[in-house]
């Protein structure tokens, strides 16, 4: 558990002590001095420990997300050419959510390379060393995709470009 999730939770603690305390000494109170106390003593602490709580499990998505993103990098960075049903298996993702994966590290440019979905296979390569007019596993020539993709009409291998 992340600090803000650990924070949120204290701060509901409180806020549920300070609503228990108020409660427990309501007859000795006036009315007004009750219901200010409850603002600021148990709805303000339990605001701010809800929206840490949250915040902590976004940051922890977040932690998982650039782990499993450091990973499929290791891989391609050290082994060049990476089988990606193993690659799917070893990060315990679908091949959809793999392909999302892989799109954002291209998007932010950390990956530069090719896919070759077919043959199921990750491919590292500079782009510099790429001949960018035919595909690197069949030779066809190749399309432009998109902004930083381009595509083989015949094998469907995916280039990524920085």
């Amino acid at each position: 558990m992340n600090k803000s999730k650990i924070l949120g939770i204290a701060f509901i603690v409180i806020a549920f002590a300070f609503a228990v305390w108020l409660l427990s000494t309501i007859n000795a109170r006036s009315s007004g001095g009750t219901a200010l106390g409850f603002i600021i003593l148990v709805v303000l602490p339990a605001i701010l420990g809800f929206y840490a709580f949250i915040q902590g499990g976004r940051e922890q998505r977040e932690s998982v997300r650039v782990g499993i993103e450091q990973k499929i990098l290791n891989a391609v960075e050290t082994m060049g050419t990476v089988n990606i049903n193993e690659l799917i298996v070893e990060t315990n993702l679908t091949r959809d959510t793999f392909r999302d994966y892989l799109e954002d590290l291209v998007g932010k440019g950390l990956f530069t390379g090719y896919v070759d979905w077919k043959g199921g296979k990750l491919v590292s390569k500079e782009v510099s060393k790429m001949d960018m007019h035919k595909c690197p596993n069949c030779g066809a020539p190749l399309e432009l995709a998109g902004k930083g993709v381009v595509r083989c009409p015949y094998c469907g291998t995916e280039i990524f470009l920085k």
